[in-house]
């Protein structure tokens, strides 16, 4: 695809990722925040500081209960601020009771204009690929205050880890010369590294058709998500959306009747794919929290 054409398809692919992390429940959030922060701390350890967060929006990860444990222990923290739409970040000291003030589209900031340079960014993302890159909001903050900062080049004293939830793993960003791969990528279920080598094939059972292996196909993962389709309120419908682009379906099913806890609990063992596969236990755990 041409930069045009990616641009289009990022417009697309970023909505549904959105609408889809809204449609979760708090609680479901809260849960996926709690076991990011326990991936993320192992990969903080040895990271020089101080270390960029980011004030939570749009359902994002709350990630300020680390933020909190990290200033207690003496480790520098900032949060990164907008001065200018298409300028680069700049970045204020943070510590537990600063005063904030709004910023940019009423995020909260340090109320202290002093300027600091981190050494390790975590940024947010919406998806992520397993090349390390990252889709965020489409408006390249992350992009240029990395460019700036140096972070893509070899050996660079700055780093940039990616946040989010594996759910939103996705094949391709389909990155471009500007895009800037994330030095890792930690969701809930762990830390990704580009440059990590894949691990060796011991058999061939992904060579084997999805049924004959026992996983199921994409039309039996189409027909159970019509099974959900009048179980969950309007406002988790995008939950249901996001899992049918996941599998390459447009058009929502009909509801076709049924349990949907038993039906999505069946289903979850045969789900080959690991990013569908958290989405419908997202799916699973917003039908118990709603």
């Amino acid at each position: 695809m041409n930069w045009p054409e990616v641009r289009v398809w990022r417009k697309g692919a970023r909505q549904k990722l959105l609408a889809a992390r809204a449609a979760m429940t708090t609680a479901v959030r809260e849960d996926l925040s709690r076991r990011l922060i326990e991936q993320l701390k192992p990969v903080l350890k040895d990271r020089p500081a101080p270390i960029s967060f980011y004030w939570p929006i749009k359902a994002e990860p709350d990630l300020k209960p680390l933020m909190r444990e990290l200033d207690a222990a003496g480790i520098a923290v900032c949060l990164p601020v907008c001065v200018k739409l298409g300028e680069p970040l700049t970045f204020r000291h943070w510590t537990q009771g600063a005063k904030m003030e709004r910023g940019f589209w009423d995020i909260p900031v340090p109320a202290d204009p002093t300027e600091v340079e981190p050494r390790t960014l975590i940024a947010p993302i919406v998806g992520y690929d397993g090349a390390g890159y990252r889709l965020g909001y489409g408006g390249g903050f992350f992009d240029r205050t990395l460019a700036k900062l140096g972070a893509a080049k070899p050996g660079a004293a700055v780093a940039a880890i990616g946040v989010g939830f594996s759910m939103f793993r996705l094949a391709s960003i389909q990155p471009q010369p500007h895009d800037i791969a994330m030095a890792a990528i930690v969701t809930e279920i762990g830390a990704l590294t580009p440059e990590a080598a894949p691990a060796s094939k011991v058999c061939y059972l992904d060579e084997a058709d999805a049924a004959y292996a026992g996983f199921a196909t994409p039309a039996e993962i189409t027909a159970a998500l019509g099974c959900l389709r009048g179980a969950l309120a309007p406002e988790r419908q995008a939950l249901i959306d996001y899992a049918l682009w996941q599998v390459g379906v447009e058009a929502p099913p009909s509801p076709d009747g049924g349990a949907p806890e038993a039906i999505l609990a069946a289903l979850l063992p045969r789900v080959r794919d690991d990013a569908l596969h958290a989405t419908l236990a997202a799916l699973l755990a917003t039908l118990k929290t709603a």
